[in-house]
C-alpha cells in the first residue's frame, strides 16, 4: 500500500471498516456521520500511505486517527452548540432580543470569516483551518505538511492576528466573537 498498490488498500479497509465504523457510530450516535468518520480516516491513511511507518501495527494508527477525528467532531459540534446556547440565553435574558437577527447576524460573522480566509496565503490558511477547524495539533500539522512545527506557530500566528484584525476592521463586534470560540 506505501508504494499506491490499491489492493492492499482494499484488503486494509474490508478488514478495518466493520470495527471502525461501530465504534464511531458508539461514539457519534448517527450513523451516516459515524460513516463519514471512517471514509476521512481511509483518505487520511491513502494520503499519508507513502510517510506508514512499516513496523508500526497499521491497526493501531488507524485507531488512533479515528479516535482523534472523532473526538474533534464532538468538540466542533459542541463549540457550535455552545454558540448557539449563548444567542439562546442572550435571546431569554432580553425580552427585546430579535432571534431572527441573531441568526442573520451569526450568518454574516461566517461570511466575514470566509473573507478573511480567503485573503491569507494557501499555506496560512491550510495551517488555520488545520488548528482551528480540525483541531489538529502543531506537531502533526507539520508531519501533514512537511514543514517545521516553527513554521506551523509562525504561520498559525500571522493567520489569527490577521484575521483578529480583518474581523475588527469589517466587523466590529464580530472579533470578540471569534476570538471567544476560534482562538
Amino acid at each position: 500500500m506505501k508504494n499506491g498498490d490499491r489492493t492492499s488498500f482494499k484488503r486494509l479497509y474490508k478488514k478495518y471498516h466493520k470495527p471502525l465504523y461501530y465504534l464511531s457510530r458508539k461514539y457519534l450516535k448517527n450513523e451516516a456521520i459515524a460513516e463519514d468518520a471512517v471514509q476521512d480516516v481511509f483518505i487520511k491513511l491513502w494520503q499519508k500511505r507513502e510517510d506508514l511507518d512499516e513496523s508500526a501495527s497499521v491497526r493501531s494508527f488507524l485507531f488512533t486517527m479515528l479516535k482523534n477525528h472523532v473526538l474533534n467532531m464532538i468538540r466542533d459540534k459542541k463549540n457550535h452548540k455552545r454558540i448557539l446556547k449563548d444567542l439562546t440565553l442572550n435571546e431569554q435574558q432580553n425580552p427585546g432580543y430579535n432571534p431572527i437577527e441573531n441568526k442573520i447576524i451569526y450568518t454574516e460573522y461566517l461570511d466575514f470569516l470566509k473573507k478573511a480566509l480567503k485573503k491569507l496565503s494557501p499555506a496560512e490558511r491550510k495551517v488555520f483551518q488545520m488548528k482551528s477547524f480540525e483541531g489538529l495539533t502543531n506537531a502533526e500539522i507539520a508531519e501533514l505538511n512537511k514543514v517545521s512545527i516553527n513554521t506551523v506557530k509562525t504561520q498559525y500566528y500571522l493567520s489569527s492576528k490577521f484575521i483578529r484584525n480583518y474581523l475588527r476592521k469589517h466587523a466590529d463586534i464580530y472579533s470578540f466573537i471569534f476570538i471567544i470560540f476560534f482562538i
